[in-house]
């Protein structure tokens, strides 16, 4: 039979403001120091929490940056509901563009990129996460492709539009404008009979 004291100590919540500050110190370190550069012990002081605290809610630093990377793109990269799945694939890319540039997301996965090559369990879940973002533009390319796309196609399809973003915006810093955003989902294969509104069009239209 469970003491009081056990009994209360089970039954404590989570407390949400531990996470929250946990999170905030990660992100701000490993923007600046990268993974290998940013320590649990070092997030935790700078969280303002005990190092207990931090290993009972995420065991590895490996978890808390998965965690992080998940939450991040959770909250800043999404795809509108719209009727025009290729505007609402350009504007899911021009979140990317905007988070990479603009937020701490960018140099956190470059940083991830890197130890990936180093560290097995890093890589297994960065390439998890990778699956599921992926799995949201692959579904908008599956409304503009023809009904005779392949599983396969798709994958390569999102090859072609992902990755020169990636590599501009990781590697040669080269300006990933709209228009360049535009050319990439232009080059998607669609029925002949389909048209291909500019965004201005788009905007225009609503």
């Amino acid at each position: 039979m469970m003491t009081e004291a056990q009994t209360r100590k089970r039954g404590r919540p989570r407390d949400p403001a531990a996470d929250q500050a946990i999170l905030d110190a990660a992100r701000y370190l490993l923007a600046r120091k990268g993974f290998t550069g940013t320590s649990m012990e070092e997030i935790a002081r700078r969280a303002g929490v005990g190092k207990d605290t931090l290993y009972r809610r995420w065991s590895s630093k490996e978890d808390l940056v998965l965690h992080l990377l998940k939450t991040i793109a959770e909250e800043t990269v999404k795809a509108p509901e719209l009727d025009d799945p290729r505007y609402a694939l350009f504007l899911f890319l021009q979140a990317i563009r905007k988070v990479n540039l603009d937020t701490d997301l960018g140099p956190m996965i470059a940083g991830v990129v890197g130890e990936s090559a180093r560290n097995e369990r890093l890589a297994a879940g960065f390439e998890d996460f990778w699956r599921e973002r992926r799995s949201i533009p692959a579904a908008l390319v599956r409304r503009i492709a023809p009904s005779t796309t392949t599983d396969e196609d798709i994958e390569v399809i999102l090859d072609h539009i992902l990755g020169p973003i990636y590599y501009r915006l990781l590697l040669t810093g080269a300006p990933v404008d709209d228009e360049y955003l535009w050319d990439l989902i232009g080059n998607i294969p669609w029925s002949p009979e389909e048209h291909l509104s500019s965004p201005e069009e788009q905007l225009n239209q609503q």
